[in-house]
């Protein structure tokens, strides 16, 4: 298996937005099993309606689970957090991760200083591989 690393970016990104898709790991028990209604009369059909959540396909999952793989054996434990942390980051955006947000999390002065770490750790897995 050799992937380039733009496969390598792709697949951390779509294994980050699988793990968002994917349930709970705890479900958050109800005291009873009778759904919620309004008290109000005259609020059916006003209230806020909820947006599904996405379930991830089966080959997302497999991938997810690929990326995961890759990044406990050939990644170090700070390549992985950076990794995970900028992946997590662009999770369902479309401008892509928060450059600055991580480095102030990593008290670094400078976003391009992550982005540069960060495609370090890439190139490093790369090679591994």
């Amino acid at each position: 298996m050799r992937l380039s690393m733009t496969e390598l970016n792709e697949l951390f990104l779509e294994a980050a937005e699988t793990e968002r898709k994917l349930p709970a790991a705890f479900r958050r028990q109800r005291m009873s099993g009778w759904p919620d209604y309004p008290r109000d009369g005259m609020a059916y059909g006003y209230n806020a309606m909820e947006v599904p959540r996405l379930k991830p396909t089966g080959e997302q999952i497999d991938r997810w689970e690929m990326a995961l793989d890759l990044a406990l054996r050939y990644m170090d434990d700070e390549d992985r957090r950076l990794v995970w942390a900028v992946c997590q980051s662009a999770a369902f955006r479309q401008r892509g991760p928060r450059w600055s947000r991580i480095a102030q999390i990593l008290g670094l002065n400078d976003p391009r200083i992550v982005k540069r770490r960060y495609k370090d750790a890439l190139v490093r897995l790369y090679y591994r591989l």
